[in-house]
């Protein structure tokens, strides 16, 4: 579905990123860990186009997409979200949802003279979608609340809503869990599991909750000074001696 070959990135004559590579299977949920400046969120904006690379390509579903934009990146189905949530603070947490959906033809100057009911058709269809995941999120009680309001969980989960209404195959999460409290955490985890499973959206996941990510995450990649340092099935991975040397200090 996804893979980086060879990334690299450098900052001032600095290297952030060094050769770093990962694959992501069809339907796959792959955990990135590592230390605080490590790479994994420069990692990931080069991935979904935030950053360009200095080498190194990436492809997506058997297409090169590095020269890409990100918007370009999101239509064929890459979607990313933030470690700090962007809502619209002062929309409702429904028309969060509807914002972020694309429109084919209600956004066409031709649509402000003709086709009126075409237009009215694609909103809502659109609406009925944006329905489907506040409830799926379980976040009807808040769907009319400014999403200024919401808890810093409640606001993960609209984030991850509005990357689902671009009907995304693969969405790279960056630190879904940070704080948020435990019982969000295991909403939000069961909301990925149930994507990946019932929709095949497959999930690169970045985050310090190991525990969290070693009971969801199918794979593991660990980063440390800029490079991928080990890789495989995340419990045997995070006992590996080079892992537990590189944390030393850290959440280990």
């Amino acid at each position: 579905m996804l893979s980086a070959n060879g990334i690299s990135k450098s900052f001032d004559g600095f290297k952030v990123l060094d050769d770093v590579s990962f694959v992501v299977q069809r339907r796959g949920l792959t955990g990135i860990v590592g230390t605080n400046g490590a790479g994994k969120s420069t990692l990931f904006a080069v991935v979904s186009g935030q950053l360009g690379a200095d080498h190194g390509q990436v492809w997506f579903d058997d297409a090169d997409i590095s020269a890409l934009s990100p918007a370009r990146r999101a239509r064929r189905g890459l979607g990313r979200t933030f470690q700090v949530p962007r809502e619209f603070a002062h929309l409702t947490v429904r028309e969060n949802f509807l914002v972020a959906a694309q429109r084919d033809y209600g956004e066409t100057l031709r649509s402000v003279f003709i086709g009126w009911g075409r237009v009215a058709r694609e909103e809502r269809t659109i609406g009925e979608r944006a329905d489907r995941w506040i409830e799926f999120l379980n976040l009807r009680a808040v769907a009319g609340n400014a999403a200024g309001d919401l808890s810093g969980g409640q606001k993960k989960l609209l984030e991850l809503g509005r990357m689902l209404m671009l009907e995304p195959q693969c969405i790279l999460l960056d630190e879904p869990f940070a704080g948020v409290n435990p019982v969000l955490v295991n909403e939000i985890s069961t909301r990925i599991r149930e994507l990946n499973e019932r929709h095949g959206i497959a999930f690169v996941i970045i985050e310090h909750h190991l525990e969290a990510l070693k009971a969801l995450a199918r794979h593991l990649y660990v980063m440390d000074q800029g490079r991928v340092i080990a890789e495989g099935e995340p419990a045997a991975v995070l006992a590996q001696p080079r892992v537990l040397e590189a944390y030393m200090g850290g959440v280990i």
